[in-house]
């Protein structure tokens, strides 16, 4: 069965160092988790991505010790 505790241990990483707006990689860290944990979801990656091009060559690629700017994100919220 499934065991929500075990899942949001693997959420909660507490391999993330963070300066200001910027954050410093550390072993485990993924764009996807970065995101998740600064913007509120893992599709945000790309914005991440886009901030750090210039240090970023291949997104599925970041190491230990790359730091990245974390982009302003201020969720939208739209009504019909």
């Amino acid at each position: 069965p499934f065991d929500k505790f075990d899942f949001k241990k693997n959420l909660d990483l507490e391999s993330f160092s963070f300066e200001g707006n910027q954050i410093v990689v550390e072993s485990g860290n993924s764009l996807w988790r970065i995101a998740r944990k600064t913007m509120g979801s893992g599709i945000h990656y790309t914005e991440i991505y886009k901030n750090n091009a210039k240090r970023i060559k291949n997104p599925d690629l970041i190491y230990p010790g790359q730091v990245f700017n974390i982009p302003n994100f201020i969720k939208k919220i739209y009504h019909e």
